[in-house]
């Protein structure tokens, strides 16, 4: 968990340091999750861009 803090404040409410671990677990597991699924959602779109003929390999001259 973030803090001394919010730890001695978890602690006021009662928690024990298992619980306070397994929250710290959990809290990690689920922003690692929200960035596979961030992730997931920027190749999907890269698959677009390519099977749609906007993203190519093939270098163009700029246009002036």
């Amino acid at each position: 968990m973030e803090g001394n803090s919010v730890y001695e404040r978890l602690r006021e409410f009662g928690l024990t340091l298992e619980q306070i671990e397994s929250l710290g677990r959990l809290r990690s597991a689920y922003a690692e999750r929200e960035l596979i699924i961030s992730e997931r959602r920027r190749l999907e779109f890269a698959r677009w861009l390519v099977s749609t003929g906007r993203l190519t390999d093939e270098l163009t001259p700029s246009r002036k």
